[in-house]
């Protein structure tokens, strides 16, 4: 039986997105879930072996360090060891099937759910990757795709970021084509790629890359980057680059952004030419959609 080498952090609920913005900004992979019935929130870092898990605490500590006004309390941080069956089912316990949107429904691989007239069922196992909609930015995305959609019908979706490939798959079953995803964690693109299997989906394009270097055949008329501010800020002219100018123009979904942090992003962008269309808050996390193009 496979042993997890893992740093686990323990913090009240509303404070997991904020730790999860901390940890990713630092580099790292963190996968969280928070407990319906006592409200705690877990998180966890996986260590590649035990001598790793005190270095990974430290860069955990680290990573933490300067968001204390931000949280609501100082998050318990400690190095452990758990039988790898343990830890998933563990986890499955916290992730149920919800509704993510008008017509999007999120629903956990071994959970059965009856559909209703309209809807679109995500059948989902993210595993220890970023994305399974109950986080607000994700929320948000699948929000934004499923509205534009229904105004101007699907268009041509590029993922920047696809973590579970949660926006991917939503995007694909409500007709948007092509559709190409991309990440610069490979685990992810392995969870996206089974989970689109999964969804019977084959004709999304997976590829291993980061933003700023990555760069599709073509750009899209509709860009999802939910990655973090900081990121987005540092390579906004890489982020517009992805998106089909010509013609009528496009639209580009920002996300993965505090509410504090959000004005920033959004007169950064603005220099470069995208239009606010929309913005949505979630929780801690503002979204927004913007027209990038031709008006």
């Amino acid at each position: 039986m496979k042993l997890l080498h893992v740093v686990v952090i323990t913090s009240p609920g509303a404070d997991v997105p904020i730790l999860e913005e901390a940890l990713a900004a630092a580099g790292l992979t963190p996968s969280s879930h928070t407990s319906r019935e006592t409200g705690l929130g877990t998180t966890y870092l996986i260590a590649d072996g035990p001598e790793n898990v005190e270095a990974l605490r430290q860069a955990a500590e680290d990573a933490l360090a300067g968001w204390d006004d931000l949280l609501q309390e100082k998050p318990v941080i400690s190095g452990q060891t758990m039988q790898q069956e343990d830890w998933s089912e563990s986890w499955k316990k916290h992730f149920h099937t919800f509704r993510a949107s008008e017509r999007l429904v999120v629903k956990p691989s071994w959970e059965t759910y009856e559909a209703q007239a309209g809807d679109v069922i995500l059948s989902l196992d993210p595993g220890m990757c970023f994305g399974t909609g109950y986080h607000g930015t994700t929320k948000a995305c699948l929000q934004f795709i499923d509205e534009l959609e229904r105004k101007q019908g699907p268009v041509s979706f590029l993922d920047a970021g696809c973590g579970s490939g949660i926006l991917s798959l939503g995007a694909r079953l409500l007709g948007y084509s092509p559709v190409v995803a991309f990440d610069n964690d490979p685990q992810a693109v392995d969870t996206a790629r089974e989970n689109l299997a999964r969804a019977g989906v084959d004709d999304v394009v997976l590829e291993y890359g980061a933003l700023g270097e990555f760069k599709p055949e073509q750009p899209a008329r509709l860009v999802a980057a939910n990655i973090l501010a900081v990121v987005l800020n540092a390579l906004a002219e890489d982020v517009i680059q992805l998106v089909d100018q010509s013609g009528a123009g496009g639209h580009l979904i920002l996300s993965g952004i505090l509410n504090e942090q959000y004005q920033e992003v959004l007169e950064r962008f603005q220099k470069l030419g995208a239009r606010e269309v929309a913005r949505r808050t979630i929780d801690e996390w503002t979204s927004g959609l913007f027209a990038v193009g031709a008006r």
